[in-house]
């Protein structure tokens, strides 16, 4: 059994966690005012998923806090290679929350297929992004559980009420603006800021895209650095 169809199966035994991940975001999506103009359902989606990234990025931390990784780089698998397929593993359901959000955008509110997938790209580039900070914040507080998870919990309200998920990015003036920009919940606001005041692709969308793109990168190497030591 690959590393993939491994930590795939270990995800799928708690059908709670993809449940509750489908049904909010789909509930929202059944309050038309909130995707009237100037409602935030486009930004609490985001808040969805990154709720939903830390529960399905469970099992990586396990393995991390066992020295299951240890064990691995004893073997001739190469640890990119189990971390890049947990990583997988874990967009496959958050993949598929976000397909069903689009459609059901598209039957319901009448999106346009170029704004559906160009939300679906930065919905996923955010995913990626969530499971990469889940994994990366864990470490910081690796002693006890129910502490990690409090404080994570904690942490994400202040950055996202904070930082462009509640409240327009356009609001962070001053000190605001300049701290919005060093967490990925502004930079997926941005986004999606963009594509609706544009009502398609630009190359404005493209920026925000690469620094979702390098946020995972930067959560990943840190996760992994501080997780095989």
């Amino acid at each position: 059994m690959t590393i993939f169809k491994f930590a795939l199966i270990r995800i799928l035994r708690n059908p709670l966690t993809i449940l509750l991940g489908l049904i909010i975001p789909m509930g929202l999506l059944l309050i038309s005012g909130m995707w009237e103009e100037g409602g935030r359902g486009y930004y609490w989606i985001a808040f969805t998923l990154l709720l939903s990234a830390f529960p399905l990025t469970r099992g990586l931390q396990t393995d991390m806090r066992e020295r299951a990784v240890m064990r691995i780089m004893s073997t001739p698998t190469k640890t990119v290679t189990y971390l890049w397929q947990n990583l997988a593993a874990c967009m496959m359901p958050l993949a598929f929350q976000i397909i069903c959000i689009c459609v059901f955008g598209m039957i319901r509110y009448d999106w346009s297929f170029e704004i559906a997938g160009m939300l679906g790209i930065l919905y996923i580039l955010f995913a990626m992004t969530a499971i990469g900070l889940a994994y990366a914040w864990a470490f910081l507080f690796k002693n006890k559980e129910g502490e990690t998870g409090s404080a994570i919990m904690m942490s994400l309200m202040i950055f996202s009420t904070m930082f462009g998920i509640f409240f327009p990015v356009s609001e962070l003036n001053g000190w605001q603006g300049i701290m919005g920009m060093l967490f990925p919940t502004y930079w997926i606001s941005v986004g999606i800021e963009e594509l609706l005041y544009v009502g398609g692709l630009s190359t404005e969308i493209l920026f925000p895209m690469v620094i979702l793109v390098l946020f995972t990168m930067i959560f990943l190497f840190y996760g992994s650095k501080r997780g095989t030591h």
